[in-house]
Formats: C-alpha cells, structure tokens, sequence
C-alpha cells in the first residue's frame, strides 16, 4: 500500500488529519504505528481540536519532515537548518494548493465552537475538504521524499 493510501485509510478509519499523514509518512523502521498515532494525536483539528491553528495535515506533515531529517543533538546542528528549508517549502506548497495551512481558513469555519463543529459535519467538510488536505499533503510529501520510505 502506498503511503498516500494508507493516510487517507487511516483518516476514513477515524483517525485525525494529523495521525494519518504522520503514521503513513513515518520512518517505519524507527517508530511503531501506535506511538506514531500516540504523538500526533492532539495536533488534529487545528491543533486540539481547537479548530483555530495549523492544520492537521500541515502538523502531520512538518512532524514526518522533522523526523526523517531533524536534528538530533547539538552534533546534528546542520539538520535543523535543512529541516526549517523542508518545512517551509511543504507549508507554501501546501498554502499553494489548499489556500491556506489554518484550519479555520480551509474549511471555512472554526470547529473548535461546537455550533461550527455540527455545521461541519452537516456540511460533510471531513469527508470532502478535510480528505483533501489529508490526500494534499501526501501528494507533497511524496513529491518532496520521492521514493524513500
């Protein structure tokens, strides 16, 4: 299964944006699903739920980036410099696609107030627009990593 597919497997399995781009992007061969699943967890939603900050996918995303190429101490200074270059060209290709990296921007209204949160699942904006930028940021990432797994 491709990485893409597994995403947005995960995402139509009730996962949130943020879990499923990080768990699909992963470096498999050092994190396990669950605790991949464990850490990006309150990064859905616009962050907590709170529907106002970054994205889900953009979170999942910049912490897949982070992973593969961040730094790991003071000896790996270099990295944090790549990594910051990586994040910011995800996040305006990202912005170039999707019209924007905030939650609330995206979908049009904030789902962290529960009147919203409703109007968004009446509306299906999880199922469409959310499905979107989770499919988005897997398109990026491939781009940006190609093959490496």
């Amino acid at each position: 299964m491709h990485r893409k597919e597994k995403a947005l497997q995960l995402f139509s399995n009730r996962c949130n944006c943020s879990q499923a781009v990080f768990a699909a992007f992963r470096q498999t061969e050092v994190l396990d699903e669950a605790s991949a699943l464990r850490l990006a967890t309150v990064f859905g939603g616009g962050v907590a739920g709170s529907g106002g900050g970054m994205c889900g996918a953009v979170t999942g995303a910049l912490m897949a980036l982070s992973m593969r190429y961040g730094m790991g101490g003071i000896e790996e200074l270099a990295n944090k410099r790549k990594t910051y270059e990586l994040g910011e060209q995800f996040i305006a290709e990202f912005e170039k696609r999707m019209g924007s990296c905030r939650c609330e921007s995206i979908l049009g209204l904030c789902i962290g107030e529960p009147e919203s949160l409703q109007k968004a699942r009446e509306l299906k904006l999880f199922e469409t627009v959310c499905v979107d930028a989770v499919a988005t940021a897997s398109d990026i990432l491939e781009e940006m990593l190609g093959t490496e797994k």
